[in-house]
């Protein structure tokens, strides 16, 4: 009998293994789109400007990338591909990817973040799990090569001049005409200057997909800025209610200020880069992409974002050019005010349709042309879901959505729409991404 009930404990005991290995197998995606949620999150609370947020995003879906793509040979390393990266350590004894990618991941994102607590908890409370239902000497050899490799990647982290950014001189604006000058409500610094000095992940430098073609200065009326500032002017002035719509649901304004009487209060929503990276995630889990796909989709997409940020803000200072509502209030109607409240930067050329359309020329590589989706990203700020037939008309809305904002001029989101494609195919191609283009 009691021999009986031994063999019935085994039996059970076994069955509880695989029962909590198979829960552990089918959560393996789940693990990965909590991290990049836990990590947007983190980002929004700490506050970090949209180019820094990107930055952030990038690097621990990197490590992630170049852990889990060891379970299978044909999705190539960024090594060798990426500017600095060299060749990652590969694991010396048997290793679960898995464990390693989910690890390397917090240590990268704890190393740039401010509430690195939240990061050191989640790695906690994920180690415990997995020591609970697997080999422990398995567990400690994948932790340690996870770690082997973020400490890999934060190395070569240090090498992007970030740093060296945070000492240089802040911005002083021109006082020729038709030059950025700080705009309304709160006259604010221009934001990250210096953000062409980063390091790209795939471009040569900052300014290898600067658009021949610029939108220049003039007040003549017969020019085609000015004829792009009347556009402005007319456009927010007889906004309908989608228009409108369209133009908050995009805002993604990290840091809004809000004056009320003597009050000056701030509202934090997702960045723009924080918007796709979500985008990312509600396809990857619609689709059912496995782990090694969705890896890769998020550490492309991000790469794309973060140079996408570097060639438009590289663009930004050097054209240095005059936001919407300084033009309209100093030459057509100084009561005039935009829909959404404009950004502490140049107007050429537009971060949003940069961004979005180098984030959809990605998505639409890797999980297809005709993706039908509705984005749920806004909805913890109560906005309405929107719907879209692919990536790039989501990415094209997200552009006209700043000219109905009052914030960019109709040809600036023309001209920003083809630089963030150029970037996001140069990405896909330089990073040798696996998969035929989609039709």
């Amino acid at each position: 009998m009691l021999c009986l009930l031994k063999r019935c404990r085994i039996i059970i005991t076994c069955l509880l293994t695989i029962t909590a290995l198979s829960a552990a197998s089918q959560s393996r995606e789940k693990t990965l789109h909590e991290l990049n949620s836990l990590l947007i999150n983190t980002v929004m609370d700490d506050l970090f400007t949209p180019p820094v947020a990107c930055r952030i995003y990038t690097y621990p879906n990197i490590a992630f990338y170049e852990c889990i793509r060891r379970e299978n040979p044909s999705f190539p390393s960024l090594a060798g591909k990426l500017n600095g990266l060299k060749a990652l350590p590969a694991p010396d004894q048997k290793t679960d990817y898995y464990i390693a990618a989910s690890i390397s991941f917090s240590y990268v994102a704890q190393s740039l973040v401010g509430s690195e607590y939240k990061l050191e908890d989640w790695r906690n409370t994920f180690s415990d799990s997995m020591k609970a239902i697997m080999d422990s000497s398995l567990f400690i050899t994948s932790a340690q090569y996870g770690k082997q490799v973020a400490d890999t990647i934060i190395k070569w982290i240090r090498n992007d001049h970030y740093l060296e950014s945070r000492g240089l001189m802040r911005y002083l604006a021109s006082s020729k005409h038709g030059t950025w000058q700080p705009t309304p409500v709160d006259f604010a610094q221009a934001l990250e200057p210096h953000w062409g000095t980063i390091r790209p992940m795939t471009m040569r430098t900052p300014a290898q997909f600067a658009p021949s073609k610029k939108l220049v200065f003039s007040l003549s009326k017969q020019s085609v800025f000015y004829k792009n500032v009347l556009e402005v002017y007319t456009i927010v002035n007889t906004l309908d209610s989608v228009k409108k719509a369209i133009a908050w649901y995009w805002d993604d304004n990290p840091n809004v200020s809000v004056e009320e009487g003597h009050l000056t209060y701030y509202i934090h929503k997702v960045s723009p880069g924080g918007h796709w990276i979500m985008i990312t995630r509600q396809a990857c889990m619609e689709k059912n992409i496995s782990l090694v796909k969705a890896a890769q989709a998020y550490a492309l997409t991000s790469i794309a974002l973060f140079d996408a940020f570097i060639s438009c803000w590289h663009e930004k200072y050097k054209t240095d050019l005059i936001r919407p509502v300084t033009v309209i209030n100093n030459h057509i109607d100084e009561k005039w005010v935009p829909l959404i409240q404009t950004p502490p930067f140049p107007e050429f050329t537009s971060g949003h349709a940069v961004i979005s359309n180098a984030a959809a020329a990605v998505l639409t590589r890797l999980l297809g042309a005709n993706y039908a989706f509705t984005d749920n990203t806004e909805i913890p700020f109560n906005i309405k879901p929107r719907s879209f037939k692919s990536f790039y008309a989501a990415a094209e809305e997200s552009a006209w959505s700043r000219v109905y904002g009052g914030i960019h001029y109709p040809e600036t989101a023309r001209i920003s729409i083809t630089q963030g494609r150029l970037i996001g195919n140069h990405v896909v191609k330089t990073c040798g991404q696996t998969m035929p283009p989609a039709k």
